[in-house]
């Protein structure tokens, strides 16, 4: 069998789906069932209006819930670390902060090789940056 004909699901490329919200942009690969949010700069909030109609909340908490509640309705969620904290994947060159999302992976396993690839292509889509991947910070 040549390069190009590659049985279903075995392809070397990851097609990561990018979703966009308010202030937070979620990357994901459905295939292994990995991702990453992108969460906005903090400084950058628009605080939570004196309306009660508006429920109190900041623009990027509003939008926090929304895109955590969004993502959920299609099987996404945040991952925890062994600490009950969410799992970060590292920042942004501009200092955003990218945390971790688990899916249903399409395949029924997916491959040790398969999630390293698509881990290098959600931080690539995401924009991490390689001096911070994966809690890198822990280690100093």
């Amino acid at each position: 069998m040549n390069q190009s004909e590659h049985e279903p699901g075995t392809s070397d490329y990851v097609d990561v789906t990018i979703v966009e919200f308010a202030t937070h942009t979620a990357y994901l690969d459905p295939r292994t069932g990995t991702g990453y949010l992108v969460t906005p700069h903090p400084e950058r909030d628009i605080p939570a209006p004196d309306d009660p109609f508006v429920g109190g909340l900041s623009l990027h908490t509003a939008d926090w819930r929304r895109a955590l509640s969004h993502l959920e309705e299609d099987g996404w969620d945040l991952l925890y670390d062994d600490e009950g904290k969410v799992e970060r994947a590292g920042l942004t060159p501009d200092g955003r902060t990218v945390v971790c999302l688990y899916g249903p992976p399409a395949a029924e396993q997916p491959s040790l090789d398969a999630l390293r690839r698509a881990l290098i292509a959600l931080d690539l889509a995401a924009g991490v940056d390689p001096t911070t991947r994966h809690s890198d910070d822990d280690e100093n």
